[in-house]
């Protein structure tokens, strides 16, 4: 069994006065709109502003400012989908070290390219993080470079531990903070720098269960996910031993929640969150994170989404919350016809964004057309009021 001397409070104010020339205190805001939402009292702790867009240049800066020179003469290697990556980069440009950081062949090309402007040489390996991370570990092995961990290092833990230390100086009175969970270095240090102050609470997405089934004593089984920061099939020793000591649950969100999550943070805030940096706020929306009444740090931990995916998030959660309704239905090829679906639908408030029109399918009879409309509209029950409408004329009307 490992033996682990674990960060103190002293250990992550001295990283905090270490590393904060080089990052920014990011802002702590209240939430009225989520606070209602939610009953309790929301604060966001926005690390989506950080260099970088993340937090995680917090845990690179201490691991090589606490490093000996000497150490880091070949350079620094370290693997990541992409938001360690970039902390890696910027804290070895930051320090003048060469880097060199392996990420997971699906990684964004957001993230690798900026990876890539911080100075960085990108290696793409492997199906997933931890693929990625064995091949680092190698590399590291044969060219002498330090590997800089994820999330099993006290020091990286330290740095990301200065979070805490924020929160709590400017909301002293805090009763929880909700911190999205991967390898679990980023909740181990909260969780040691609010010890005795605030209950901290994780976060996983339900397709990476990784700690939260370990806590189980379960074996856990891998999906799907778009939280692909936090998608991470083995965490730690070390981490699972500060998670077991201080924090006091671990709970799992769906996609859907979680894309509900990033949504709302751009509709209703005007904040741009990462899926992995909004699953603490989606477990609250959804109620499979109940708290009531009470004072609660959600931590917003990136803000490095791929616009591609994004704009498949606002879709689907478009679908899912009612506003975006797609509808097909067979129709007689005539003039006219298409006509009388387009007024029907701008009667109840329909906002026509694309039609797709087909003939020769083998499924559509002769003289007929295959129709597709997908539509902007107010609310769900504009959707209902615009299916009973169309019924009548279309009877193979559906959602799509």
């Amino acid at each position: 069994m490992m033996s682990i001397n674990e960060p103190t409070l002293t250990d992550i104010i001295r990283a905090r006065e270490r590393i904060s020339p080089y990052v920014h205190k990011t802002p702590l805001v209240r939430s009225e709109t989520f606070s209602k939402m939610t009953g309790n009292e929301i604060y966001l702790k926005l690390e989506n502003f950080q260099k970088t867009g993340s937090f995680k240049v917090r845990g690179a800066l201490n691991k090589l400012m606490t490093t000996e020179r000497k150490d880091l003469e070949n350079g620094v290697i370290t693997a990541s989908a992409g938001n360690h990556a970039q902390g890696v980069a910027y804290a070895a440009m930051t320090l003048g070290v060469k880097a060199t950081v392996v990420m997971p062949k699906w990684a964004s090309e957001a993230k690798v390219n900026a990876t890539k402007s911080y100075g960085a040489e990108v290696v793409l390996y492997g199906a997933n993080f931890d693929e990625a991370a064995e091949k680092a570990r190698t590399m590291s092995d044969q060219l002498g470079m330090l590997y800089v961990p994820a999330f099993d290092d006290d020091q990286v833990i330290a740095g990301q531990g200065t979070i805490g230390l924020e929160i709590l100086e400017d909301e002293p009175s805090i009763d929880y903070v909700v911190v999205p969970v991967g390898g679990g270095g980023l909740i181990s240090g909260i969780a040691l720098a609010c010890q005795g102050k605030a209950q901290v609470v994780g976060v996983e997405s339900e397709a990476f269960p990784s700690i939260h089934d370990a806590l189980m004593g379960k074996t856990p089984s891998f999906g799907n996910t778009i939280a692909d920061g936090i998608a991470v099939k083995k965490p730690s020793q070390r981490t699972l031993t500060y998670i077991k000591k201080y924090v006091r649950d671990i709970t799992l969100v769906r996609d859907d929640e979680i894309a509900k999550a990033v949504f709302l943070l751009m509709e209703r805030q005007k904040i741009i969150a990462e899926p992995a940096g909004a699953v603490g706020l989606a477990a609250l929306l959804s109620g499979d994170l109940k708290l009531n009444g009470k004072r609660v740090v959600v931590l917003i931990s990136g803000g490095n989404v791929d616009l591609h995916l994004l704009s498949r998030i606002i879709d689907h959660a478009l679908l899912d919350m009612g506003r975006l309704l797609i509808i097909n239905f067979v129709a007689p090829d005539r003039p006219g016809v298409l006509s009388t679906a387009v007024s029907t639908i701008a009667e109840v408030g329909g906002n026509i964004i694309h039609i797709q029109h087909e003939r020769e399918s083998r499924d559509v009879p002769i003289g007929y057309s295959k129709v597709k409309i997908w539509m902007e509209v107010p609310d769900p029950s504009a959707s209902q009021e615009i299916i009973k409408k169309l019924s009548p004329i279309f009877p193979s009307v559906t959602k799509g």
